[in-house]
Formats: C-alpha cells, structure tokens, sequence
C-alpha cells in the first residue's frame, strides 16, 4: 500500500449521500474562493486603491528632489571663494545678521559665539553663511536665553520668539586665492 493511496478516501466519499456531497462541494468551493480572494485579489485591489495616493507622494518626493538638484546645480555654478574672501564674507554676514555675535579664529574653523539671538535670525545667518561664504557648520551647541523665558508675552505676539545663546563652529572653504 502507497502512501498515497486514496482508496479509503474514495471508498468514504461514495459512502456519503449525495446532499453530504453537494455540501462538502460547497464548502470546498467556499474554501477555495476565499483562499483566491486572501491571496489573488484583496492585495491587488488594496494596490489598486492606494496607487493614486501613492503616486502623488511620489510626484511630491520628484518634485523635491528637482528642487534639491536645482539648488545643487547652482552651487555648482557659484564662483569658488578663497579662504580671505570666505572669511570676510562671514565677517559682514555674521556683521548684518547677528548684531553682537563675536568671531573667533580656532585652527581652521570659526566659532561664532552668540547672546540672546532670534531663531530666525540664526537660521537667516545659517542659509547665508552655506551659500554666500561658501562654509559648513561643524558644530553647533545652544541653549535658551535665560532672559527670553524670564518675561512672559502673549502668544500670537512676534517678541515670543525664544532668544538663543551659544556658539557655532563653522569651516571655511580651505582654497587659496581665485
């Protein structure tokens, strides 16, 4: 005897009456749409209505990327500062936006200490120093003003913006002059 051998299975089938074999027909039929529906068409379906979706989260990410290799590009078509020209141009930045801020020569880096310092202000600062001085900020450690938390303001007013203190390492292009 195989070990596959139906015989006792068939020889219990025909034992059966025909509506007990009409209901097992449908039972199995049942079975095996839901197993078709499980398998085969639910996640397909589930695709099918999330793709709109899907793909306007896509065009959203497309469309950030162009900006990002737009703005890329254009950093690459700015002229090449020396290290003078950089620092100078850190100097007046630093100057015009951060009103109080000092500068300090550390090695190859500058470190911009800051008191009481508008969060606009610095990211303001911030963006001007990565594309007009052509640096990176290679650390950056601050803390809230103690004097911007000590006077309480309404919120909707625009002097609720916290003051900042601290300091910021920048690195200036290491390129002699043009």
């Amino acid at each position: 005897m195989s070990r596959w051998d139906l015989r006792p299975w068939h020889a219990r089938w025909e034992q059966l009456s025909v509506r007990e074999r009409t209901g097992l027909r449908a039972a199995a039929l049942v079975l095996a749409l839901a197993l078709l529906w499980q398998v085969g068409l639910a996640p397909a379906l589930r695709v099918w209505h999330q793709s709109p979706e899907r793909h306007a989260q896509l065009d959203r990410q497309q469309a950030q990327l162009a900006a990002l290799q737009a703005q890329a590009r254009s950093l690459q078509t700015q002229p090449r500062l020396s290290r003078q020209e950089a620092q100078q141009s850190l100097s007046l930045l630093t100057r015009d936006l951060l009103p109080g801020a000092q500068l300090s020569q550390q090695g190859d880096a500058t470190r911009v200490v800051l008191k009481n310092v508008s969060g606009s202000s610095l990211a303001q600062w911030l963006s001007a120093v990565r594309q007009t001085a052509q640096a990176r900020v290679t650390d950056m450690r601050l803390q809230r003003s103690p004097s911007s938390s000590a006077t309480p303001t309404p919120s909707n007013s625009p002097d609720t913006q916290a003051q900042w203190d601290g300091h910021v390492s920048v690195q200036l292009p290491d390129r002699g002059a043009p």
